[in-house]
């Protein structure tokens, strides 16, 4: 029972430092009313990745023993080869970036050629060591290297592009929700599954998860969503200008399907960690975070939820997309 208090005491402890530090990087990029220090809140973001790719690779490195210790021959066990261009890759993505926006292009809003192009390279590199490194290298770890690519620094570049691109009121907004909807889901899902338990969600992959805690999620997701919404409009000032910005209901219903959809996607997060955690043996990516596991272990939901809201952020909510939309039907 002491155990089971100080691991609690523990976990409470690490998810309260990791929540101050969110939100000191989230006020620090909001210094400047030009925006120019959300490059602050991508140092985070880029720590988060970094840490991330490392959970990844390492997990995918462990050896497989039996139960007479001797070691299992896996097929998916990355190469070293491939750690390395997936290191070079993480560790350039940041900077890259930044050199695509400022320095290559001399103009904003073009860093996002760099990633592509940088991950375009990575995808040809890594099939390239098909043949560089053929000894090691085999079709199962090319497909778990290419995992490790996407999952995280894929899904962690619309945070970066969140924090970038959308206009400042937007990208905040958009900011909350991805930070906020993981842990609202995560908890009342938690709360909800284990008062009224039933039947499990997904019994094979994650036994605790149950039906009645999903559905309690995404209720309480999709709440928060509302919520936050509604914050923002009362004490921040927040004007909707997007698609259908003249119908006071139409900011109302995106925030709504982006409280379903996000809510959605950080239990498949959730699920999908959990799927790949099964097959590899493991029960936590890493031990980073005293009590909660690896940084995958805490934004495995987050990460998932990004890609969506951001896509629906830069869909629905952005003026300059909707004026290029605009134009293009008029130049038609």
């Amino acid at each position: 029972m002491a155990f089971k208090k100080n691991n609690l005491l523990l976990r409470i402890c690490t998810g309260l430092v990791y929540i101050a530090i969110i939100v000191v990087f989230f006020l620090l990029r909001n210094i400047s009313e030009n925006g120019q220090y959300n490059s602050i809140f991508n140092i985070l973001i880029y720590i988060f990745m970094i840490l991330s790719t490392y959970e990844m690779l390492q997990t995918f490195s462990r050896k497989k023993l039996d139960e007479f210790g001797r070691e299992i021959p896996s097929p998916s066990r990355l190469a070293n080869s491939q750690k390395v261009c997936i290191y070079t890759y993480v560790i350039c993505f940041i900077p890259i970036f930044y050199l695509s926006e400022y320095v290559f292009w001399h103009g904003k809003n073009f860093g996002y050629r760099g990633l592509l192009i940088s991950s375009f390279f990575l995808a040809i590199m890594l099939l390239c060591l098909l043949v560089i490194d053929y000894k090691r290298v085999n079709l199962q770890n090319t497909g778990a290297a290419y995992l490790c690519s996407i999952y995280p620094t894929i899904l962690f570049a619309t945070i970066l592009m969140a924090n970038t691109y959308l206009p400042q009121q937007s990208s905040n907004l958009a900011l909350i929700l991805i930070f906020t909807i993981s842990p609202v889901v995560d908890t009342f899902a938690y709360i909800c599954g284990s008062l009224l338990k039933g039947k499990k969600l997904a019994p094979s992959l994650s036994p605790n998860k149950t039906v009645s805690g999903a559905i309690g999620g995404l209720i309480f997701g999709i709440l928060a969503c509302i919520f936050c919404y509604w914050i923002f409009v009362q004490y921040f000032g927040y004007e909707y200008k997007g698609i259908n910005s003249r119908f006071a209901f139409t900011p109302w219903v995106l925030i709504t399907l982006i409280g379903i959809g996000g809510s959605i996607m950080v239990q498949f997060g959730d699920l999908v960690e959990s799927t790949i955690k099964r097959h590899l043996g493991v029960k936590d990516m890493s031990n980073i975070l005293p009590g909660h596991g690896g940084i995958l272990d805490r934004l495995d939901g987050t990460v998932f939820a990004s890609a969506y809201i951001y896509i629906m952020f830069s869909v629905f909510f952005d003026p300059n997309l909707l004026n290029l939309i605009m134009a293009s039907v008029h130049r038609v």
